[in-house]
This record gives C-alpha cells, structure tokens and sequence, in this order.
C-alpha cells in the first residue's frame, strides 16, 4: 500500500475525470471491528490478537475464506526499507534507457533524470506495506498494531486473499502489454483500496485521526517529478473507482469475475462501460525507428492524455483522447541523453480523428522543432523528441 501526495491525486483526478472513492455502490455496510470502542482511541493490542479480527473483516468484505493463514511481519522503518527494496530488484541497463526514452521523448522527464532513483525515492517515502507474491508473505512499516498498521494489513490481507484464489503474479502481461499489466494492478489496488476504506470507515474518529498521523503527511517527496508520482498513484486514484463500478454492477461476484477476465487497458478503466462492453484497442502495427531501436509498446489512453496535457492542456488534451481506439510507439537513440518516439493512433471514429490531430498540430507548434505531424486521418503518426 502507497500513499498518494495530495497534490498528485489532485492532478491526477483532473486528468482522468474520477472522483474519490466514497461508500460502496451496492449500499453495504460492514460490520464494526470487536475492538473499536465508541468514540476514543482503541487500545493497542498485539499483533497475534488483533491480525484475527482483522482477516475476518477482510473474508466477510470480499466473500472469500483464507484458504491457509498469511504470514505477517511488523518491521522497523529500516528493516521494512531493506526488504522492500530487496523485494523490486535491480533493473537492468536496457530496461532504464526504455522507459527514461518514452517519458524523455514526450517531455514528461529530463532525459537526464535517473529515474530508478526518483522511482526508489518515491516508492520508499510512499510505501507502508507490501505483500511479497514470492514468499507469500506480508510486511508492513510499524512495530505495534496500531490504528494505521491495522488500516494497512486491511489493505494487504485483501491481496493476499485474492493471491490465494486467483494469483496475483501474471509476468505475461508485461510481456504481452504494457497496458494489461497496469490495468491488472489497478483491479488489485482498487480491490484492497475498496476493503482499507470501508475498515476505516469502522473506526473510531480518535483512530482515524491516529491511522492518519502514523501515514504521514501527504506531501510530495522532493526531487520526484510529478509525472513519476502520477504514474505510481494512477493504480490507486482509478483503481478504486473501477471496483466500485464493478461492485454495483454484481457485488463481489463482479470482482471474481474481473480477476478471471482482467480489464486490458487504461480506457477499460475509467470508462467501465468499456469493460462491460469489451471494447478492446484496435490492433496497430509498430512504426518504424529512425535508428536502433530502444522501446516499443503502447501509450494507451492514459499515457497520450499525459503527453497530450503536457503541451497542449488539461481540456484540449481531455478533448483529444476521448476517442482513442489504439496506438503503438516506437522509440530511438537520437544522440547522447537524446530519444525520440514515434506513435501510431487509431481512433473509434471519424470525428475522434480530427480532434486529436488538432490537438497534435498545437503540440507541434508549441514543441520548437521537436515534435512533427507524419500523418492524420485514419492512422494518426507523430514523432517528438527529447530536447
């Protein structure tokens, strides 16, 4: 679990059009916790006998039975850090220069930014708890079970529930696409999301504010840039919104039912309709590199609107994406701490496609000779660079 900076979450609720997450859309009420008290704060118990109660809330949210207990570890914030950077590994050279080109090229980052450095940072001011898929078991930052390490093992019990039912560690996605992987993190993060709130929602005022504290203040962590942190919280501002939609659409039987057949794309989730409807992309050949090629893959609906925002606005930008039915993007080494990207777009209709590559000219114009419009119409290309 990961908190959102406030200035984030902001931004990104503009971008993406949702609102926060409130009560669950079918009207359920969960049962309060046997240890809240009416009105003060909770007394602190131990682990061993506050964990129970715990997983029960989880079980009765979610409809499902532990099929065997979860092992638990409360760690000290230097114990907790070492693990969870253990836990993410090293990224290989290759894998870095991919994703410091597509960001670069379309203006999101410095292409001097050591982006596993603004990712650590980020992730280890953020993080409060992890599920680890490997070993199967969970730690979170804290000693004692107090009311924000009790909100967090909510969160993270829901995960592994869910691991235990349907397995939450799918590599293939990676490989397969881009936009499948983080649509699939978003249906887990949203589902654990859903069970914090409404565990919350059972404490007492005295414990929220508690639970609050002990998360820190939402603050960005300096040196990160915004679209580093947009791109970790996007999970959990969309994700939550995705499961309430699902949850009203059949309670949780909707939820299974979604982790059997995952949504594929960021537009599945923020227009669930999408879903439902199984609206899939388009299929789109990969352009051509202008050189030795570095990265390719999809955009998506949510990483366009990024780019789109950045150089041409928030409406503009909303406008032009309204109707993307499909892209792929390949990238380039244009010279030393220098990429370049070109991406094919397809729309779902006609009038989509002028849209966009209206919205494409004014980038073009504003981008001093760094980006160009190759195409319009029914396949829309472009190139931009980094500077």
């Amino acid at each position: 679990m990961r908190r959102v900076p406030a200035a984030v979450l902001a931004l990104a609720l503009l971008l993406t059009g949702c609102t926060t997450s409130g009560p669950s859309a079918d009207g359920h009420r969960t049962s309060p916790t046997p240890t809240a008290a009416a009105g003060g704060p909770t007394k602190v118990q131990p682990l061993r006998k506050a964990l129970p109660a715990i997983e029960r809330f989880v079980e009765r949210e979610r409809g499902l039975r532990f099929k065997h207990p979860v092992k638990v570890a409360l760690l000290s914030r230097r114990a907790f850090l070492k693990k969870l950077d253990g836990s993410q590994g090293q990224p290989k050279p290759a894998e870095v220069e991919q994703l410091t080109s597509t960001l670069a090229a379309l203006g999101l980052i410095s292409p001097r930014l050591d982006v596993v450095k603004a990712f650590k940072k980020a992730y280890d001011a953020g993080t409060l708890g992890f599920y680890d898929f490997k070993d199967k078991r969970l730690y979170v930052r804290g000693t004692r079970a107090t009311p924000g390490v009790r909100a967090v093992l909510s969160h993270e019990l829901t995960h592994a529930l869910d691991d235990q039912w349907f397995g939450l560690l799918r590599p293939k996605l990676r490989k397969d696409n881009q936009e499948k992987e983080l649509a699939f993190t978003a249906l887990s993060e949203g589902d654990a999301e859903r069970t914090r709130l409404d565990y919350e929602a059972t404490m007492t005022k005295a414990d929220k504010k508690v639970a609050e504290r002990e998360e820190g203040d939402q603050s960005k962590p300096p040196h990160v840039p915004q679209t580093v942190l947009i791109l970790i919280a996007f999970p959990y501002i969309v994700g939550p919104n995705f499961v309430k939609a699902l949850v009203a659409h059949n309670g949780n039987a909707a939820i299974d039912a979604a982790f059997r057949t995952p949504p594929v794309d960021s537009e599945q989730l923020i227009d669930v309709r999408a879903y439902f409807s199984h609206d899939e992309p388009k299929p789109v050949a990969t352009p051509r590199a202008d050189g030795v090629r570095v990265d390719h893959s999809d955009l998506g609906f949510i990483g366009l609107l990024l780019a789109l925002e950045r150089h041409v606005g928030q409406d503009l930008a909303r406008q032009a994406v309204a109707g993307w039915g499909g892209d792929q993007y390949a990238t380039w080494r244009a010279g030393d701490h220098r990429w370049c990207l070109r991406d094919t777009v397809v729309t779902d209709y006609a009038a989509a496609s002028q849209t966009l590559d209206n919205a494409l000219r004014k980038w073009v114009a504003n981008s001093n000779g760094r980006a160009r419009l190759e195409s319009t119409g029914a396949r829309t290309t472009f190139v931009s660079c980094s500077s």
